[in-house]
């Protein structure tokens, strides 16, 4: 089921100018990155009562990054996602104190994708080491078979 979007619209209003759209995804709201948490938190107080968050990921369009929240409401059983644009190289500021199931999504996101972490209790790279390059970043090369062989 789809939210109504002059409801999310609505509850948004209040802290940030969010362009809401259906897609094919589903609803999405499109938010400034410094107004995200402040929206996320706004959306989880709401009567929409998007209570989880499932998922965070990040995507290079070639231009920036963009950050998807994917969020949850059992009680209306309707899916949101919640999108914001970073600059390469950007800050993503931590959410976890909104949704604690973020923790782990955002130090992923930042580290491949080669955003900084603000906010978060524990920034610290999850899977690589230090100055390994942003591996999700369309600038960073493909590996050939013959190289990952080869190591």
């Amino acid at each position: 089921m789809l939210p109504d979007e002059t409801v999310i619209r609505s509850a948004l209003s209040r802290v940030t100018q969010a362009e809401v759209s259906a897609s094919t995804l589903g609803v999405v709201a499109r938010v400034p990155a410094a107004e995200a948490a402040a929206a996320l938190e706004a959306l989880k107080a709401s009567e929409l009562d998007f209570v989880m968050l499932v998922d965070l990921l990040g995507t290079d369009t070639g231009e920036a990054i963009e950050v998807t929240y994917h969020l949850r409401s059992f009680a209306r059983d309707e899916d949101l996602y919640v999108k914001c644009e970073l600059p390469y190289d950007g800050v993503l500021h931590s959410v976890w104190n909104v949704y604690a199931s973020a923790l782990l999504p955002e130090r992923e996101t930042a580290e491949l994708l080669g955003l900084t972490l603000a906010g978060h209790p524990n920034p610290a790279r999850l899977l690589t080491i230090d100055d390994t390059p942003p591996l999700l970043r369309r600038s960073v090369p493909i590996r050939t078979t013959e190289e990952v062989r080869d190591r």
